[in-house]
């Protein structure tokens, strides 16, 4: 008889893989109630058929602290549910073969020292004593990371699934979900063929099947399935349950031990999407896709040289299972923006196995307490851009994010694939101009002009270029192409709803810029933004391109409901920054206007004309130097371009790369690396831009983080090597402790060395002079460089040459 489903329940989650499982484990051992909903059985639909690597070391801190949660709890299930994982932590080697991939590796093991995770560099001899069947010939070295290991996916989840209904949850398995329930915006329940079930939440837990079934209710969670290969060899004398998961990236294969038998993974580098004519089957259940297997001969024949028992065994399975990916290889965990109670977790990219537990974790505590309970920034569902959402779009994505997944991961690494999407009006004459692009949600944009990019570690060709723009915006003029997120904030009350965001004095006059941030209740920082007050109800929200969607994401839910209107105005403009010393001379000559400090103070803006076209003049900076942004309706774009391209004494044309840089040497912050949800303007250093004379959200909290003091805080870096080069995430060391990490990093070319941005603690009673007054070495592929610290930028600390 079926077990009938309950009337309602707290949360519904829809998919029985280890991600819902592990959802459903965490919110019942609170005491929430849940039911979960499998469409055929647990476990069939990717996860049975994973290879189960676990692996501590991920890509930003937060995740990786969330997979050493997984691998604990996976080594405590056992013991609380009775239930065997098949966990094993028996480490993981990989082996580089070339020196590139020796600094890759390297400079992880800095970043895993950083996050408190064992790893190291080992030598040859010892690499093949710990897994001797490997062949070292054309190795340059090993690295050790004894936490990781491999477990058992279907034992796991099934761990995961018992503990859950241990605690009360209710697991129904074949019972599909026909439809998600909306009732004014929000998700009150789903409907099965039983009837409905109301619920407060409703999660899509659904795996590859999450685009497809979120377009059924008009929700846009971009991603697709590609076929992923792995075979299974007959059983190999010294296959031993204790060989480590070895990694050979640069053959694009792993290998780990499966009863005896080896199992083979590829991670190809010409991987394909799985494009079913008629979208994923109904009766799609612990399935296998055809294998090519002439796809895997080049893999295989390497595998055969690396591990030369191979030469003696059979190969027993082929196996091609789906794996879903996203278009920028992060998954996908948190709330709907536009639908209320919806929340997803899906998109793992092969590592649902090994992020699974954690994310079940942080997703049941963000249902729970409403709010993050953790930096989920990376991984923030919020960051969607609905338009990037067609199925062939998606589907090259994939292809491509897999394809990357065992290649280098060089520092300036660009993806080629699906490019184009989003385009300035200037695209067409910065290409000409021999820009070389980079994308950030879509949009196109220049990173410097010149040589073409190459991929290194060290110095390449086209940091000439990059240089020589860094050079133009310090020392002469310089055209940039800026892509915002705007939006326009209107309203009778927009003044006061802008108040209560932001923590910024908004009761400005019309023409007034204020640069500001939007907090949460807990005091961090949700939003990094610039607004220019355009009239008594009116205001324009600007925030980077890669906000753009948290940013629209944050406005509209605060909003609502006030009377206040939020609209998304990104195409209807175009900004073109012309920043350095010789700007006021330029722009005046230009266009006729006054632009000493009495008629065109800094952190305001006025309407000029540019030729015959209208621009929104306005005085401010990212890169510390005099300098205006000009914002052109999108009609009027290329023709301002044009004329300004065709004056005498026309600036240069600047990238990204020259734009970080110069923001980097100014100390200036970014939202997504140097500041976020969970970073205070105490701790960052911030609190200048807070006016405590006004009421705002997070108010109270900011003024109690201020009363007790900053464990940590935001400091300016500078190696004192001028050679060494530094990308973000090194460990800062003080007297041969780690204190903390680097989170912005480039080229200082103004100040003659490598520059960052990074968090230390501060000892208890400790001032802030004396914190930066330390002696600090920052790791560098392995070496610990000296570097000097500061409170202040290096470059133009007292704001000179920007406002004067």
């Amino acid at each position: 008889m079926t077990k009938p489903l309950p009337t309602d329940v707290q949360v519904a989650i829809i998919g029985g893989g280890i991600v819902g499982c592990a959802t459903a484990y965490h919110l019942a051992k609170a005491g929430w109630s849940v039911a979960l909903l499998e469409r055929k059985k647990l476990t069939s639909g990717t996860t049975w058929h994973a290879a189960g690597l676990v692996s501590e070391t991920q890509g930003v801190p937060v995740m990786t602290a969330l997979a050493k949660y997984g691998l604990d709890l996976m080594e405590a299930l056992e013991d609380e549910t009775g239930q065997n994982t098949g966990f094993k932590r028996n480490g993981s080697m990989t082996v580089a073969l070339n020196d590139a991939r020796m600094e890759e590796l390297r400079r992880k093991v800095d970043y895993a020292h950083g996050c408190g995770i064992r790893a190291e560099e080992i030598g040859l001899a010892e690499a093949q004593e710990r897994w001797p069947l490997l062949s070292i010939d054309g190795a340059k070295g090993a690295f050790w990371f004894p936490g990781d290991g491999y477990t058992n996916p279907i034992d796991t989840t099934m761990a995961l699934a018992k503990g859950a209904r241990m605690n009360g949850a209710q697991i129904f398995e074949d019972t599909p979900v026909g439809r998600i329930v909306i009732e004014g915006g929000r998700a009150v329940g789903v409907e099965t063929e039983q009837g409905l079930m109301r619920a407060e939440h409703v999660v899509n837990a659904t795996g590859m099947w999450a685009r497809e079934f979120g377009l059924t209710h008009g929700v846009q969670i971009p991603l697709h399935y590609t076929n992923h290969y792995y075979v299974v060899t007959d059983p190999i004398e010294g296959v031993t349950g204790d060989l480590p998961v070895l990694r050979v990236m640069d053959e694009y294969a792993y290998y780990k031990e499966d009863a005896g038998k080896l199992l083979i993974g590829c991670s190809e580098p010409n991987a394909t999407p799985w494009l079913p004519e008629q979208g994923l089957p109904e009766r799609f259940e612990f399935d296998e896709l055809p294998c090519n297997e002439e796809h895997l001969y080049p893999i295989l024949e390497a595998a055969m040289e690396r591990v030369p028992a191979l030469a003696e065994s059979g190969i027993r399975k082929f196996f091609n299972g789906p794996e879903c990916f996203t278009p920028d290889a992060k998954h996908y965990l948190g709330p709907i923006t536009d639908m209320k109670g919806y929340w997803v977790a899906a998109g793992f990219n092969s590592t649902g196995i090994q992020n699974g537990p954690g994310a079940g974790k942080a997703l049941a505590e963000w249902i729970m307490y409403g709010h993050m309970t953790m930096d989920l920034t990376d991984v923030d569902s919020r960051r969607i851009v609905p338009g990037l959402n067609a199925r062939s779009y998606t589907a090259t994505k994939a292809a491509e994010t897999l394809s990357h997944a065992y290649a280098m991961h060089w520092p300036y690494l660009r993806k080629t694939e699906a490019r184009g999407m989003r385009r300035t009006p200037y695209y067409a004459h910065l290409r000409d101009a021999g820009a070389q692009f980079g994308s950030a949600n879509g949009w196109e944009r220049p990173l410097y002009y010149g040589r073409q990019m190459t991929d290194g570690f060290g110095r390449e060709p086209w940091f000439d270029d990059w240089r020589a723009e860094h050079e133009a915006l310090r020392s002469d003029l310089s055209l940039i192409d800026l892509t915002f997120g705007r939006f326009i904030v209107d309203g009778a009350d927009a003044e006061g709803q802008m108040q209560r965001l932001c923590g910024a004095n908004m009761a400005v006059a019309s023409g007034a810029l204020v640069y500001t941030h939007m907090f949460n209740e807990q005091g961090g920082i949700e939003a990094d933004v610039t607004v220019a007050r355009l009239s008594e109800t009116r205001f324009m929200v600007m925030a980077s391109a890669g906000a753009e969607p948290q940013t629209q994401s944050w406005l509209t839910s605060r909003l609502e409901g006030t009377g206040v209107s939020v609209v998304n105005v990104t195409a209807g403009e175009a900004t073109l920054a012309m920043m350095g010393p010789r700007s006021r001379e330029f722009l005046t000559a230009l266009t006729g206007a006054g632009l000493s400090n009495e008629a065109f103070p800094f952190g305001t803006w006025q309407n000029l004309h540019i030729g015959h076209a209208p621009v929104r003049a306005q005085r401010i900076t990212y890169v510390g130097e005099l300098g205006w942004e000009l914002h052109v309706p999108a009609e009027f774009a290329q023709q301002v371009f044009e004329t300004i391209m065709a004056a005498d004494g026309a600036p240069r044309l600047c990238g990204g790369m020259a734009v970080d840089s110069c923001r980097i040497e100014k100390g200036f912050r970014h939202w997504g690396h140097d500041i976020g949800p969970f970073d205070s303007p105490v701790d960052s250093g911030l609190t200048f831009a807070c006016d405590f004379g006004t009421e705002f959200t997070g108010k109270a909290a900011i003024e109690a983080r201020k009363g007790e003091g900053a464990a940590s805080r935001l400091l300016c870096f500078r190696l004192e090597e001028p050679e060494a080069l530094i990308f973000g995430k090194e460990p800062i060391l003080r007297g041969g402790e780690i204190v903390g990490r680097l989170t912005s990093a480039s080229y200082g070319w103004s100040v003659g060395g490598a520059v960052g941005l990074g968090y230390v603690s501060r000892p208890e009673g400790m001032t802030l002079k004396d914190l930066a007054a330390g002696e600090f070495v920052v790791m560098v592929n392995g070496r610990a460089v000296r570097a000097t610290a500061s409170l202040r930028p290096f470059y133009d600390p007292t704001n000179s040459r920007m406002r004067d």
